[in-house]
């Protein structure tokens, strides 16, 4: 919605038209709008004094006239003299300015008189409304010897008190109108009679214009003294102006002479009679024109100088201007010449005078400005065609016939040079003029240089065959030099053998710098071509070209009845490549991986790079999956070999799905897709292997990701909870501890299998926020364990991989545990050998750091990885846990009780505590006992149980109560 638009102010011209023009007016207007000013304040001034004298001094009467009738009343009423009390307010409202009197008796009498009315004219409402705003009618109590007899209320007449006090205005208002319109009566008076004065400027003015110039202006004797100066200064102005006035006209005079002097100097000034005849000429015209005095005077003008272009002079009274061209002189000189006519008193022509300057020069500068202009705007227009076209035949075309135009030459041609053979090739790729028709020609076998062009030299050798059949003598050239390498040259050649200058040269490397751009762009826009449908590192096609061959292999199996293949690889493992050796070895690793790809296909296949180290195969044409699986067995082995990198072996793997048409896809995203999916599979069965797509793989990457959405709502929902296993001391065969194992109970599944879940956390990076969470959880329960009064014991908590790799997971572990206040002897982190070979020397530095905080480190299933001994006395560890797979067979397996003795005899020599897990029956037990196991976990000590179900075991850890003696 618009706003109303505001009041515009006046403009300054608007306001200048409300102006007087004459000094009178505006001197007078002037003066009127100061005395109206200053007579409105004043009379505010002194109304405003009136109103408040007035009020002031009826207030002041009313209150002296009340004390006197109060007095009087209160005599009265004590002695019940009420006719008395009637005629004392009767006496109070004559000429009191009260309108009405009361008394009112406690008894419930009353007396109430009303003054008489007046005949004053009525005041204005607004001028009343402020009179009634000052008064308030008076309430005075009688009271005598201290008893309370009534009480008088007087009533002010406001009506007549604002008709008294406005007469009072109407009539100074009156009388200041008038006075002030006898002032500005007389003031406009005295100002007529005084600027009349000015008056005598006027009629100097006439009698300066009717050639008086010794005139002077008068003034009466009563002017003002400003005025009288004034006019007095403009008599003194004007006789200076006829002094300077005469020395001007002589200096004028001296001026023409000088003028004409220099005229004769400077221009070609000759006179011309009325027949158009030479009368006279000055030096400077005999010297330019090549004549003497003798052969100019009395022959007519036109014999020497013609007007190249349009009329000539003809001696018709009339002024004439116009160019013309020195006949007969051999330098081609040009004049600018100006005619003029000059009239005697009478009006009658005596002769012309003709003034000539030499524009030589000029004209020559014009002309190369205009050849410059041309060729600028032909250079403009091929760029614009550059840009326009991409057939660089057409561009050369353009470039030869506007090189030829600009230079005035009769033929010009664009070269290409091209070595093939062992020797260096010419092409005519575009020619103009005589060479229109030499597009084409070749001209073999010479020698293609860049160095410039002898000046003294019409036409390089390498055009001696080409100038021989096409006639041209003489030539120049410029070379197309396209980023590093040399394209060819733009030669422009003439067939009257005449010389080129430098600035033609310039304007052909201006056409060559065209050119080359316009070359440059078309061979980028052919590599961003490539670089749309191929990958620049290993030039292998990309995704979208894949797309669209493997849409094309569809489409012909669909049309026979036939079977595709496609193949999803990729390496394993390379990351570490990339992390360990570099990104450049890593290239060049993918550009040998992709030789040996290449080296497994048959002709007709496509091997294609999708990115990173995946690549993918298309196969147009297959027979069964035994087919598929040999190559795919192949291209396994044959990627599994070592690459030699540098000197050095490095070795990868692949992990390859396969998919095939129709069974497994209809279009080339389903089939891309499926494939991708048994790729993954193949990971997740070993990698370095290939896997068939089937449906169940569908359903099963279906379900994972299901369940991952689910698991980024379970942590903000507070689906997850902990249960607790027990650990057992074998020596005193107390609980020791537990064990904090993450569960999720899904809104509909209940509870789900770690195995289902764990995984996933860690892939999706979930387990950062799950895992500080459980930090969180584990110390918050052992606080209420407190609470409780109960003897708590240390809990453990796996840490992931992930969790490792996280930035300062020190950090984070010291700032929760120190806002819960739990003691951190009661944490011990659980972590695998995996994690801690992965990069032993970070895991040093960061498990330092826990254990500077009091917490305690194990190693969870020990024996299961590859650990280093010598880095397993660096870390910083506290206990290892022996893996259920070398518990679960004893004590009957002897090289699985071989081996838990051995590692917990080196867990002691390391001052390790040793935990055995899994432990399911009695006789594992005892044969753990034997060996010097230190604590035991499984379910046969305790099934993993929530909280709540702990406190009987940490009650059985309270001390029992001291006995009451009996």
């Amino acid at each position: 919605m618009q706003g109303a638009a505001l009041p515009s102010a006046p403009s300054p011209s608007r306001l200048r038209s409300f102006l007087p023009r004459s000094l009178v007016g505006r001197v007078f207007g002037l003066f009127s709008l100061a005395m109206l000013v200053l007579l409105m304040a004043g009379l505010g001034m002194f109304y405003r004094y009136q109103y408040l004298q007035h009020i002031e001094e009826t207030q002041d009467s009313a209150q002296m006239l009340v004390e006197i009738v109060t007095r009087s009343v209160e005599e009265s009423v004590v002695i019940g003299d009420y006719d008395t009390v009637k005629r004392t307010l009767n006496q109070l409202l004559i000429r009191s300015p009260f309108k009405q009197a009361e008394f009112l008796d406690l008894g419930g009498g009353a007396i109430r008189l009303q003054a008489a009315a007046t005949h004053l004219t009525p005041a204005p409402a607004w001028f009343t409304e402020l009179i009634v705003d000052r008064f308030y009618d008076v309430n005075r109590v009688i009271a005598v010897g201290g008893k309370d007899y009534g009480v008088i209320r007087l009533t002010f007449d406001e009506q007549r008190l604002a008709a008294q006090l406005w007469s009072l205005v109407a009539e100074t208002s009156a009388v200041a109108w008038v006075l002030f319109m006898a002032s500005l009566a007389l003031t406009h008076i005295f100002l007529r009679r005084w600027l009349e004065n000015l008056g005598g400027l006027r009629l100097l003015e006439h009698d300066l214009a009717a050639g008086r110039v010794m005139a002077e202006a008068s003034f009466r004797a009563d002017a003002p003294s400003e005025i009288q100066e004034a006019i007095l200064a403009v008599n003194r102005g004007a006789a200076s102006l006829r002094v300077q006035y005469g020395q001007q006209i002589e200096s004028l005079m001296n001026s023409l002479m000088q003028h004409k002097s220099a005229m004769d100097q400077a221009a070609i000034v000759s006179e011309i009679d009325t027949e158009g005849r030479i009368v006279n000429v000055n030096a400077l015209f005999q010297a330019s024109s090549g004549h003497t005095r003798a052969e100019l005077i009395g022959q007519p003008l036109s014999r020497f100088t013609r007007a190249p272009d349009g009329p000539q002079w003809q001696p018709d009274g009339a002024a004439w201007t116009g160019e013309v061209a020195v006949l007969g002189h051999a330098r081609g000189l040009q004049w600018q010449r100006t005619i003029v006519p000059i009239f005697d008193a009478d009006n009658v022509l005596e002769r012309y005078i003709c003034i000539d300057i030499d524009i030589t020069a000029r004209k020559e500068f014009e002309r190369t400005i205009v050849a410059n202009a041309r060729r600028e705007r032909l250079v403009a227009d091929l760029g614009r065609a550059a840009l326009a076209t991409g057939e660089l035949d057409h561009l050369f075309g353009a470039a030869a016939q506007a090189a030829a135009s600009a230079l005035g030459a009769s033929a010009a041609a664009v070269f290409e040079f091209d070595e093939r053979d062992g020797a260096r090739h010419v092409t005519v790729r575009a020619g103009a003029g005589l060479l229109a028709h030499a597009a084409g020609l070749q001209l073999s076998g010479l020698a293609v240089v860049l160095q410039a062009q002898p000046a003294d030299q019409l036409l390089r050798p390498m055009f001696a065959a080409l100038g021989e059949s096409h006639g041209v003598n003489s030539g120049v050239d410029a070379c197309i030099i396209c980023a590093d390498r040399q394209f060819g040259m733009i030669g422009v050649f003439s067939d009257d053998g005449r010389p080129f200058a430098s600035e033609d040269h310039v304007f052909l490397r201006s056409i060559t710098n065209i050119l080359a751009t316009a070359i440059e762009r078309q061979a980028a826009q052919k590599r961003l071509t490539y670089l749309a449908q191929y990958d620049a590192l290993t030039d292998l096609p990309n995704r979208r070209h894949l797309a669209n061959f493997l849409n094309q292999v569809i489409k012909g199996a669909a049309a026979t009845g036939g079977r595709a293949g496609v193949m999803f690889i990729d390496l394993d493992h390379f990351k570490k490549v990339n992390d360990s050796l570099g990104h450049d070895v890593g290239d060049q690793l993918l550009v040998l991986a992709t030789q040996r790809l290449r080296g497994c296909v048959l002709e007709g296949d496509l091997v294609a790079r999708l990115g990173g180290d995946e690549f993918a195969l298309v196969l147009p044409a297959v027979g069964g999956d035994d087919d598929l699986v040999r190559l795919a067995r192949a291209l396994v082995e044959t990627l599994s070999r070592p690459f030699m990198m540098g000197g050095q072996q490095l070795f990868v793997s692949a992990s390859i799905g396969i998919a095939r048409y129709p069974a497994d896809g209809l279009d080339a995203d389903t089939l891309l897709k499926n494939a991708d999916t048994a790729m993954y599979a193949a990971k997740n069965s070993g990698r370095n292997n290939h896997q068939l797509y089937t449906a169940a793989m569908q359903e099963g990457a279906e379900q994972r990701l299901r369940l991952e959405a689910q698991l980024h709502l379970a942590l903000e929902n507070g689906e997850f909870l902990l249960h607790y296993q027990p650990k057992v001391d074998l020596a005193s065969g107390a609980l020791s501890g537990f064990e904090a194992l993450l569960r999720w109970r899904h809104p509909e599944r209940g509870l789900v299998p770690p195995l289902e879940f764990i995984s996933l956390l860690e892939d999706s990076g979930l387990i950062i926020p799950v895992g500080e969470w459980v930090v969180q959880e584990v110390c918050a329960q052992l606080r209420a364990w407190q609470a409780q009064g109960l003897a708590v014991r240390p809990v453990a908590i796996n840490l992931s991989a992930r969790q490792l790799r996280q930035d300062d997971l020190a950090g984070a572990v010291e700032r929760i545990v120190g806002a819960s206040g739990v003691d951190p002897a009661l944490l011990e982190f659980e972590l695998t050998e995996s994690m801690l070979m992965a990069d032993p020397a970070a895991a040093v530095a960061i498990l330092g750091r826990i254990k500077e905080l009091g917490i305690r480190l194990s190693i969870d299933d020990f024996g299961t990885g590859y650990s280093s001994l010598a880095y397993l006395k660096r870390f910083p560890l506290d206990a290892l846990k022996i893996d259920r797979t070398f518990v679960r067979d004893l004590p009957h397996d002897s090289e699985d009780a071989a081996i838990t003795k051995a590692v917990i005899d080196l867990a002691h020599s390391l001052n390790l505590k040793v935990v055995a897990e899994g432990v399911e029956n009695v006789e594992q037990l005892r044969q753990l006992e034997r060996f010097g196991c230190d604590e035991i976990q499984g379910y046969y000590i305790g099934r993993p149980l929530p909280a709540p179900e702990c406190v009987t075991q940490l009650q059985q850890l309270q001390p029992a109560p001291p006995a009451v003696p009996a």
